[in-house]
């Protein structure tokens, strides 16, 4: 095996399989939907390129910050270790299954983290692994792309919603999990398509971003939806303001270049819109919402006399259920956005609430104290919080906060090289990441996805990197 790091290098390894990723979900969405499986080809393939990337991480590499990445790795794999031991032995109810299979997809996340941050160890070439990289998700947002619009024309896509509203999640299995994608996706296409062109006959490298941008459109989501809209109107801003400080240089005609087949894409987005899912979908949603907000003030003018009359026919509720609900879940539109997740926070909320100090440290595991079927609150970071606990929820996390020092060290020290448009497209990407897993979940403890974020945070970190130790144009 330590041959094969010799001959290989895992930059390579890793490179396939972002390639892979689009039909690994194509695959799971099969075993799912017509095989009725468990454990799906996609799971088994994710698991063991996780037991390889741990190979890596503690035998395949020489990174100078390896004895603090393994002792950490120990540190969490412990902690998270004496949680499952402690709610194997006091929940009321323990579906095995369920709880290893959730604590694996909560480590993907750092797992992957580390051994892509591992890729860039000092003897590496950071633009060429970089290239590589970028160039990986590029090809895996092409196929996916491809596949939802081979799916919607032959008439073979699952909709996005069972009810109402419209949208196409092609052969992918949730809707979730294929707007985090693209959500996370377009701002490294957009980069990919933008360190590339030189000319205008480089539109080419334009086109997965094109693609990736229409699917989100067609997907339906308010998260792809919002997602394509920031990332191509930021992309566009920073590349006017870049082609403008470059008037007078050599590369003031490449921006230039950039600019153009900038525009040209948003006119072609732009003209699409109006007739996507997606602007369907949301038009709804804010009709929902004025109709919701005009019943609100209707409520508010009616006769104080005339509530309390009402008061008075109709039982209260009860003080102590009042108290258990906490009050910013009480909100209607809030419930609307949140697709009542709301209810789910509520019971997993009183049963952390009501724990021990260990359950409080170390979690409740998975879902909580329940008694029938678990069911998650579908918000990765409280699905987290409550499940691993103060400690275990600070370890998991311990790699954003590095790569946060890491940034505002930038900001304070390199500021106009801060505002980079690849850095500034890897902090969209990172920001709808971490949007989308705390409005909508399926991002952090979803292998499918959290591999995007996991990669747009180290590139992210060795980027800011580069430009502090020297500055970059």
């Amino acid at each position: 095996m330590l041959s094969m790091f010799e001959r290989y290098k895992f930059i390579d390894y890793l490179k396939i399989y972002i390639i892979l990723q689009p039909i690994l979900d194509i695959l799971t969405s099969i075993s799912i939907h017509y095989l009725n499986l468990s454990v799906t080809i996609g799971i088994a393939i994710r698991i063991l390129f996780l037991g390889f990337s741990l190979f890596y991480i503690f035998f395949g590499n020489t990174h100078p910050l390896k004895k603090y990445i393994i002792t950490y790795l120990l540190i969490l794999f412990i902690v998270i270790g004496f949680g499952f031991i402690l709610n194997f032995l006091t929940k009321p109810e323990f579906y095995i299954f369920s709880e290893v299979q959730f604590l694996v997809k909560v480590l993907y996340f750092p797992i992957i983290f580390i051994a892509l941050f591992m890729c860039f160890s000092p003897n590496q070439n950071f633009e060429q692994v970089k290239e590589k990289l970028y160039s990986a998700v590029a090809i895996a947002m092409t196929l996916l792309s491809i596949s939802l619009f081979i799916a919607i024309l032959t008439d073979t896509s699952h909709d996005t919603y069972k009810w109402i509203k419209s949208g196409y999640t092609g052969w992918f299995f949730a809707g979730n999990e294929l707007s985090g994608i693209v959500a996370i996706c377009l701002p490294i296409a957009l980069i990919y398509s933008t360190i590339k062109t030189k000319a205008l006959k480089d539109f080419i490298y334009w086109i997965p971003t094109l693609l990736l941008a229409a699917s989100a459109l067609l997907i339906g989501t308010k998260v792809s939806f919002f997602a394509m809209i920031m990332t191509i109107a930021i992309g566009f801003i920073i590349s006017l303001f870049t082609w403008i400080a470059n008037l007078n240089n050599s590369k003031g005609r490449i921006y230039l270049n950039v600019l153009i087949l900038h525009f040209i894409l948003i006119a072609i987005l732009s003209s699409m819109t109006p007739f996507s899912p997606s602007y369907r979908n949301l038009s709804e949603d804010v009709a929902t919402i004025n109709k919701t907000v005009d019943e609100s003030k209707s409520v508010e003018e009616v006769p104080q006399e005339e509530i309390e009359m009402e008061d008075e026919n109709n039982e209260k509720e009860p003080l102590d259920k009042k108290q258990d609900k906490p009050a910013i879940m009480d909100i209607k539109i809030l419930n609307i956005i949140l697709s009542s997740r709301d209810i789910y926070f509520e019971t997993i909320y009183n049963d952390y609430v009501n724990s021990d100090i260990l359950h409080k440290l170390f979690g409740l595991g998975y879902a909580g104290f329940y008694e029938d079927s678990p069911k998650l609150i579908e918000m990765d970071f409280f699905d987290i919080f409550f499940s691993l606990g103060v400690i275990g929820f600070i370890l998991v996390f311990l790699p954003l906060l590095f790569v946060i020092g890491i940034i505002i060290k930038s900001l304070i020290t390199k500021f106009k090289s801060f505002f980079h448009i690849e850095n500034i497209l890897l902090i969209i990407s990172i920001g709808m990441g971490f949007g989308v897993a705390f409005l909508a979940g399926h991002v952090l403890y979803a292998p499918a996805v959290s591999i995007y974020l996991a990669l747009s945070l180290v590139l992210l970190f060795y980027f800011n990197s580069n430009i502090i130790s020297k500055e970059k144009i």
